[in-house]
């Protein structure tokens, strides 16, 4: 059966099993399948049984790999946010790039009050900061509150859980020290894991630099978990982060070099040389010294997809037999799939073999052209021409996973790549090997690669001055991205006739793709945790987003990992105004994102420009965003076509900030939306008392369902027909409060929550309004 089919029908069922929740039954059903297809395999339609079977085993092998059958107790048992006492074995770690570290631990029991108590599970463990050295195979014990790994419900978000999943995680765990661990049996580290930690620490002392250190651990190791967010985003704009990934190119410059220091040993044995030509036995030779190099720069899915390959290419030669090269790369796929099949899923998986794929097909056809010229020039042309194959090829996935288009990497690799492939790289390699047996010298060739490595760079950053140069984020609607995606796959169909016809349909659309816009008045409450982003449409298209979530601590953005994806997947990318109701950080911070990278014309908000958040007052004047401030009580702002709207600013008359919030009003015909902040009893009595009953038939309730939001005036004032709340899961202020509830309940509503039904939908249609939740994947 040919391999694309195969390989077409397996990828079909875990795409299958993305969107469609698995029955109890499912293993049963690809079995069944592939027998049956089996029984009657001479049979017509025999092949597409087998098709439909692998299909099926497809979506059950996803399904098994999410949610995998423990034996005795699981780890998901135990109750979430209460503390119990792990005992467990390290199995994996990684550092984090502030000092932290992440650590994995295989959990083999639980000590609950006295009593030791079975469980078996992976549990995650990260750690905010930690002095000591750990070691997978240690044995540990310490106390830890579990939190099952959940998603905000948010369009755009990366599925956090289902990459846990991926990974063989169940559940996670934060502490702020390492003090609480306990070191019950040390393991001894193995010799790939000791040469490499003797070579991260060869170049801390060789290169005085940290964030030089940084990269040349991610060159020569593959540790690329130290690196800074601002080194990472400097090299996605550069267009150069493939270069510091360990890769198919890194396991060619080793076997090769394998390949030239045994070829000398072998040519001094005649007999050896008329019984088994170097060019069969050679490469066989290299396969363990290539797994010991996959071991040492950490198993990275890249490297573990180039040494997959390199076994294939030296079995294809000890065979004596030919195979195109992108056969080789299908069946690479095919095998990583059928061990790991949620690894479809993961950024790096997609890149690798999408970068793959993509020069493997267009360099050849873009190649014939060059025939005419020498044997050189066409070499060094191919090039860029690799390089445009691999932009072209990623540019859907890198804009719908990170929202990036980087120009520049199409000039920066033309330089870059040969010097660190050609310099850096052998450099590396042998600082590698020079480590154990000449230290200074190692250090010598981590000291050539950091110097390399800063020239490149300050090099490749005057790209970013050239016309159209400049990185950009795009967050773009789903369908765009899907259409970006369906145009590349068609350049990539071998007939030619099929091929333009496809690219040609494909490039009308992306011109012409209806507006994403609902023509009606319409409310969406983005789930971002404890916080308020809501983004009001109205009639005319124009978009308001109210607030932009936010947390006091740590390093998650909401506005950049869920308000913003959320806003290109909606269409949205310009806003008539931001309003910020009140300056707390669950409502400003995500905001600080949108205003780099959304075209804004107005911000609103209840106090003076001087007086926001610094960072949020100087992004607004670096884009020349105009600030709005309005007097105590209603102030019309807006009409178009059938909406109206308004701003209440309460007074400030030693009001506190909550009190202070700002309140969005909208209205179509005889259905009004009312957005009230974070009120509490003073700022809604201000409210109620200059506001005559104004139409109100969908009310978000203030301050997150607090009890303090005077939820009852508000229900028999406006006496909406709609009410919702935004709020985190299981947060520590206990929100929405019991009387919140029972006010709600009194008033013979439901209460659409955020925290349990995610992202939620408000349309205004037939004079009702019609809500939807976000539930996998889609607004059901």
């Amino acid at each position: 059966m040919n391999l694309a089919l195969v390989t077409t029908a397996y990828i079909t069922g875990l795409l299958l099993a993305l969107a469609v929740p698995a029955p109890a039954w499912h293993p049963a059903l690809a079995a069944a399948l592939a027998l049956a297809g089996v029984i009657l395999r001479r049979a017509r339609g025999a092949a597409c049984l087998l098709l439909i079977a692998l299909a099926a085993l497809g979506y059950s092998n996803f399904h098994l790999q999410q949610t995998p059958a423990i034996a005795g107790r699981s780890l998901l048992s135990l109750t979430e946010h209460r503390w119990h006492t792990f005992y467990g074995r390290l199995w994996r770690m990684n550092p984090g790039p502030d000092g932290g570290e992440r650590l994995d631990l295989r959990v083999h029991h639980v000590v609950q009050g006295h009593a030791p108590v079975p469980v078996n599970g992976n549990l995650r463990l990260y750690l905010e900061t930690s002095r000591r050295r750990f070691c997978p195979g240690d044995e540990l014990a310490v106390r830890l509150r579990p939190r099952r790994p959940r998603r905000f419900g948010t369009p755009g978000e990366f599925n956090y859980p289902r990459h846990l999943a991926s990974e063989a995680i169940q559940a996670t765990a934060f502490l702020p020290q390492d003090d609480g661990i306990v070191v019950i049996k040390k393991a001894r580290p193995g010799f790939s894991r000791t040469l490499r930690q003797t070579v991260a620490d060869l170049i801390d002392h060789s290169i005085s630099d940290r964030d030089k250190a940084n990269l040349a651990k991610a060159l020569v190791i593959g540790d690329k978990d130290r690196m800074t967010s601002e080194q990472r985003q400097r090299l996605a704009h550069l267009g150069l982060a493939h270069l510091f990934s360990i890769s198919g190119f890194h396991l060619g410059l080793v076997a090769m070099f394998g390949y030239l220091a045994l070829l000398p040993v072998m040519r001094r044995s005649e007999t050896l040389l008329l019984a088994i030509p170097p060019r069969r036995l050679l490469p066989a030779l290299l396969i363990p010294w290539l797994w010991c190099y996959l071991h040492i720069t950490g198993q990275a899915l890249p490297t573990t997809r180039a040494w997959l390959a390199a076994v294939a290419v030296i079995a294809l030669c000890w065979l004596r037999r030919f195979c195109h090269p992108l056969r080789v790369a299908l069946a690479v796929a095919v095998a990583i799939l059928a061990a790991t099949p949620m690894a479809l899923i993961a950024p790096s998986f997609q890149l690798s073999f999408a970068g793959v794929f993509g020069i493997l097909i267009l360099v050849p056809r873009w190649s014939r052209h060059l025939s005419v010229l020498p044997c050189w020039p066409r070499r060094i042309l191919q090039v860029p021409l690799v390089t445009l194959a691999a932009t072209i090829s990623t540019a859907p996935l890198v804009l719908w996973h990170f929202h990036l288009l980087a120009p520049a990497g199409l000039l920066t690799n033309l330089w870059a790549g040969p010097i660190i492939g050609g310099l850096a790289i052998p450099a590396g390699l042998a600082g590698l090997v020079l480590t154990p047996l000449w230290p200074a010298g190692a250090a010598g060739c981590f000291g050539l690669i950091a110097e390399l490595l800063d020239r490149i760079l300050d090099w490749s950053e005057k790209v970013l001055a050239l016309p159209l140069m400049a990185p950009r984020q795009l967050y773009l609607p789903t369908v765009t991205l899907v259409l970006a995606g369906m145009l590349v796959i068609a350049l990539m169909v071998p007939r030619r006739k099929w091929r333009w016809g496809a690219v040609a349909l494909l490039g009308l659309a992306l011109l012409v793709q209806p507006s994403p816009q609902p023509g009606h008045l319409r409310v969406i409450a983005l789930s971002v945790g404890q916080g308020d982003a809501l983004l009001v449409t109205d009639s005319a298209g124009q978009h308001y987003l109210v607030d932009g979530g936010g947390q006091a601590h740590g390093h998650f953005d909401p506005g950049e990992r869920l308000v913003a994806p959320a806003l290109g997947r909606f269409g949205v990318r310009e806003l008539a105004a931001v309003i910020l109701t009140h300056d707390h950080p669950d409502h400003r911070n995500g905001l600080l994102h949108i205003a780099r990278h959304f075209r804004i014309k107005e911000f609103w908000c209840g106090s003076s420009a001087s007086a926001l958040w610094p960072p949020l007052r100087r992004q607004l004047a670096a884009r020349n965003i105009p600030v709005r401030t309005f007097a105590p009580g209603w102030t019309p702002v807006a009409a178009a076509r059938k909406t109206t709207i308004a701003v209440f600013a309460p007074p400030d008359d030693d009001l506190g900030e909550n009190d202070r919030s700002l309140v969005f009003y909208a209205r179509e015909n005889r259905n009004g939306v009312l957005l009230t902040g974070d009120l509490e009893q003073a700022g809604v009595a201000h409210l109620l008392n200059a506001t005559p009953k104004l139409p109100v038939t969908l009310l978000k309730l203030p301050h997150h369902g607090s009890r303090n939001g005077s939820v009852d005036q508000l229900l028999t004032h406006f006496t909406p027909c709609c009410v919702f709340a935004s709020l985190g899961a299981n947060n520590v202020f206990g929100f929405p409060h019991q009387e919140t509830l029972q006010s709600v309940k009194r008033a013979g509503l439901s209460l659409w929550r955020t925290d349990l039904h995610g992202t939620l939908i408000f349309d205004l249609e037939n004079r009702s309004w019609r809500v939807r939740s976000w539930q996998d994947g889609l607004f059901r």
